[in-house]
């Protein structure tokens, strides 16, 4: 079923209020570079975190974190939370129906598809809980989803990642707040992966500015809430 089919009435808008999440070390480190990353953060803060999806309309990752870590993206141990659809940007088609986010646990999921990925590949993943959007480009263009994402009534979007897809949302100024958690742990190294990829800032004054609004303790995590100052909005 594609998204169009959905039955899901279009609403007007601009586009979803977007917050990026991410758990690191203190040196910002997602994983080690073997790609290990249970857990670094501990259970208050993973909890904090599935709070958070409870509060959002939809959650995304990109295809690396789900072939890496397979998660289930579903909002889990909060009284009456609910779990939010499910978002993967996949431009190859690379996802398979195997994945824990695709199993037709009552959660709807979109799949997010580049232009060359091939009519045989759409209609193998075609569900009726599995929508599929494909993109006029090979790369999906953020603001291009976005756009797709606000005509079906997803007004808030909490992104998980990975550190590629942290960075299209920060250098397309399409980010509106962060939410980092960070553990007492260093991994060190220039192979371990960062919460955040290349914003090629040649300049200090390249560095997208950032309001923190609050900085706390979450058992023996920090976790950290702050506004992007530079948005374009769609």
């Amino acid at each position: 079923m594609t998204v169009a089919q959905s039955g899901v009435s279009p609403m007007v808008s601009t586009r979803p209020e977007v917050t990026l999440k991410a758990a690191a070390t203190l040196d910002g480190k997602i994983a080690t570079k073997t790609g290990q990353s249970k857990w670094i953060t501990g259970v208050d803060a993973r909890k904090a975190g599935h709070r958070l999806r409870s509060e959002h309309d939809a959650i995304l990752v990109g295809i690396n974190t789900v072939i890496a870590d397979n998660p289930q993206l579903t909002t889990r141990d909060i009284a009456g939370g609910q779990s939010p659809i499910r978002i993967v940007l996949d431009s190859q088609g690379r996802i398979s129906l195997e994945s824990a986010c695709l199993q037709n646990d009552g959660i709807d999921c979109i799949v997010v598809l580049g232009s060359q990925c091939s009519n045989s590949r759409i209609q193998i993943l075609q569900q009726d809980h599995i929508h599929v959007l494909q993109a006029p480009t090979p790369q999906p263009k953020i603001k291009w989803l976005l756009q797709q994402l606000s005509q079906y009534k997803i007004e808030s979007l909490l992104v998980e990642g990975g550190s590629q897809v942290h960075a299209s949302f920060i250098k397309e100024g399409l980010a509106d707040h962060l939410v980092l958690f960070l553990s007492g742990k260093l991994i060190g190294g220039n192979d371990a992966l960062s919460w955040c990829g290349d914003l090629n800032c040649l300049q200090l004054q390249d560095a997208p500015p950032l309001d923190i609004q609050s900085i706390r303790m979450v058992g023996d995590d920090v976790m950290i809430c702050a506004d992007f100052l530079r948005v374009n909005y769609v």
